[in-house]
């Protein structure tokens, strides 16, 4: 990965993280997760 992660390197980083936190019995609504980190990703490349 490059030093400066665009959308989709942010987006997999995200998804993997609440990936592991399913496992982990510690998310209730997966979808409301996705469309959180979706936006978390979105906005961060709008910073960038």
């Amino acid at each position: 990965m490059s030093a400066d992660p665009n959308f989709q390197d942010r987006m997999f980083l995200e998804s993997e993280a609440i990936y592991q936190r399913i496992l982990d019995a510690q998310v209730a609504d997966a979808q409301a997760e996705l469309m959180a980190a979706q936006l978390r990703a979105s906005q961060e490349n709008e910073q960038a």
